[in-house]
This record gives C-alpha cells, structure tokens and sequence, in this order.
C-alpha cells in the first residue's frame, strides 16, 4: 500500500504554519487501517488531496511551476 498524506501536524512541523487540508497522525493511522481492510493499493489522507493533485497533475508543466506551491 501507498500512503499519501499531506500536511501532518507533528513535532517536526510545530511552529510551522498549517497547510490546507492539513491532518493529525491519528487521521493518518486510521485511513491506514481502513485501507488494509479495503485492500486498497493508494489511500490519500485527507481523502479530498487526491482530487487535488489530480487536478495539479493536467496543469501544464510551465503553467504548474508558476503556481505559489
């Protein structure tokens, strides 16, 4: 499985200013569990990234590195 979280507020990333669409570990964890169970080979946290970087992915690459990211 592959586990692609955005933003995880932990130690590391105290003081730092929250992204969008950030997440805690316990979120993380729990759409881990969820996606043993599924059996699913991709699990996105949050589950709303996933249309974004989809979005992100069709952006012209010229276009894309313009973008405040």
């Amino acid at each position: 499985m592959i586990v692609r979280p955005g933003f995880v507020h932990t130690k590391m990333t105290a003081g730092l200013e929250p992204a969008p669409l950030s997440t805690t570990p316990e979120a993380v964890a729990e759409a881990i569990v969820r996606g043993l169970e599924r059996g699913s080979e991709i699990v996105w946290v949050p589950p709303a990234l996933r249309w974004v970087m989809t979005a992100l992915r069709h952006v012209p690459r010229p276009l894309f590195r313009k973008l405040p990211l």
